[in-house]
């Protein structure tokens, strides 16, 4: 019997039930079986549309990084806004907190759940370099920035603040203050002249 639903809305489906899963159980925890049962549909369906758990993982995750890119562009193209601003808008788009997006990220940083966790670093740093890299370049015009290598110094950034790095402070402040003070020499930026991403910090 053929399947009623049309591919897009199987998939979707599919993948949404996979998102509940991993919140519920852990990522390594959950089988194909799960997510099948959880669909209502058999094996045969799951497969034509996913090869693997694996595979289910990475259509979530293109999701899920979709969504920040989309939500971080603006900024990369926002010339009326100062360029802490919008290195702060794109920072707050990959930090996103409340939504079901969210919650999975949460969820990534958990022991169980590393190759999730792998994934999700990789394919954000993709997505949100470029974006990233126009504000360097357009701070480099103005004068804010010196660095002679923006591509590598926006990798090194987003590598740090992707890193769940409040788990192991012992004094939140003294991250705030090293992650501020860092990213300055990264960027060739006046001392200072990147306070204003304390905020993001709390």
């Amino acid at each position: 019997m053929s399947d009623p639903k049309s591919t897009e809305e199987r998939r979707k489906e599919i993948i949404e039930a996979a998102r509940k899963l991993f919140l519920s159980k852990g990522y390594e925890a959950t089988s194909t079986v799960d997510i099948m049962n959880a669909v209502g549909i058999a094996k045969g369906t799951l497969y034509y549309h996913f090869t693997s758990k694996e595979e289910i993982l990475d259509a979530l995750l293109c999701e899920m990084t979709d969504n920040m890119a989309k939500a971080a562009a603006p900024y990369g193209e926002d010339s009326k806004l100062s360029i802490p601003d919008r290195i702060i808008g794109v920072i707050k788009a990959i930090n996103i907190e409340g939504s079901k997006d969210g919650r999975m990220i949460e969820t990534i940083h958990l022991p169980q759940n590393a190759l999730f966790h792998q994934k999700s670093h990789t394919l954000t740093i993709e997505k949100i370099s470029p974006i990233m890299i126009k504000i360097v370049k357009d701070g480099i015009k103005q004068g804010f920035f010196s660095t002679k290598h923006p591509e590598s110094a926006v990798h090194m950034a987003l590598s740090y603040s992707l890193t769940d790095m409040e788990e192991a402070a012992t004094d939140p402040k003294e991250l705030a203050t090293g992650f501020v003070y860092n990213l300055e020499r990264m960027l060739g930026a006046r001392e200072g002249s990147l306070n204003s991403l304390m905020e993001l910090f709390g």
